[in-house]
């Protein structure tokens, strides 16, 4: 009986002590999980401001790059105008051969048709001749600065397509003495 006794004794301490500990618990030290979260949200905002910088940055390249091929298309396909009854090339028409030269350049697998026209003073041989002399200028002033004589075509119209059909005074017949510049594949 003795055990007994010293068993309920044991067991009500125990009971005792428990209950004691648990009304008088000492507050546990703060969880580390809240500074880990923040520290992972601004590992996150860091990574989502790298990857909106560089789509930035992606759509500023592309933007520049369609500016650039725009303005390529346009210095390629200038026409290049010639005085009456001359295929000699003007300081003007240098200067705009020059632009197409750069833009071929930067353009290597853009072809393009050098089409000669005339105007329609003489005879239709006559200006499907000068047109062709206009045309092959033109290709060699190109390809005399680098442009491989493979991406340029010519062709001569005479005066079979005029840019000015309104009238036939100086004018209008200076429209139609040109070489156009037909962009063929590449861009």
């Amino acid at each position: 009986m003795r055990t007994k006794t010293i068993l309920s004794i044991s067991l009500l301490s125990f009971a005792a002590l428990s209950s004691a500990c648990s009304r008088h618990k000492v507050a546990a030290a703060p969880t580390p999980t809240v500074s880990a979260d923040r520290a992972a949200s601004d590992a996150a905002d860091r990574e989502n401001a790298k990857l909106r910088a560089d789509a930035d940055r992606a759509a500023s390249e592309r933007e520049e790059a369609a500016k650039t091929r725009a303005t390529d298309q346009s210095a390629i396909t200038t026409p290049v105008f010639f005085q009456f009854d001359q295929s000699t090339i003007s300081d003007e028409a240098i200067r705009l051969l020059d632009q197409k030269v750069d833009a071929l350049q930067r353009n290597p697998t853009v072809r393009v048709r050098v089409e000669g026209n005339a105007d329609d003073s003489g005879s239709d041989e006559y200006n499907m001749a000068l047109s062709q002399r206009r045309a092959a200028i033109a290709n060699r002033y190109l390809t005399d600065r680098g442009v491989d004589a493979s991406r340029v075509q010519i062709v001569s119209y005479g005066e079979e397509r005029p840019a000015c059909k309104t009238s036939h005074d100086d004018d209008c017949r200076a429209k139609n003495r040109r070489d156009e510049f037909v962009i063929t594949s590449g861009m």
